[in-house]
């Protein structure tokens, strides 16, 4: 087939589909699906939910090229051990979603609600260490990605 036939093949069918895109009013992203929420309780019957669950995945830093599992840090974690189903790319590039301990409600108001309360010894070495490392996290300027 020659380069000026193939060509008055594919821009019609081009256009065909820019068009069809243009009016589509819905998208999937592989991985995900839409989820409904509601003001109230929902009923038994309903597909919608009230609490709005966040998962962590890992910290990076801009001034480090070492990125770090949520839970290397010692952070507040979640006591029950529920985590999402990740996909395949998920798991080959290492990344591994968190439950995280926030909780949020849809359209409730909070403000500054204490997750948890953590002290650290300085006489004890291996709190020492969990402090010094905490404290390095936050020099190199590690950061959630929720």
């Amino acid at each position: 087939m020659s380069v000026p036939r193939l060509r008055s093949v594919l821009r019609p069918c081009c256009l065909l589909a820019v068009f069809a895109f243009r009016f589509a009013s819905t998208f999937y992203l592989p991985g995900l699906a839409p989820v409904s929420f509601c003001e109230k309780k929902p009923s038994t019957d309903s597909d919608c939910k009230i609490d709005i669950e966040i998962f962590v995945n890992r910290l990076d830093s801009v001034e480090s090229v070492l990125p770090y599992e949520y839970t290397a840090f010692d952070f507040c974690e979640e006591t029950k051990e529920k985590r999402p189903s990740e996909n395949l790319g998920q798991v080959l590039f290492g990344e591994r979603i968190e439950p995280s301990p926030y909780k949020f409600a849809f359209k409730v108001k909070q403000e500054c609600v204490p997750v948890c309360t953590k002290s650290y010894d300085s006489e004890k070495p291996a709190e020492k260490q969990q402090l010094d490392f905490l404290k390095k996290g936050m020099l190199l300027n590690y950061q959630h990605h929720w």
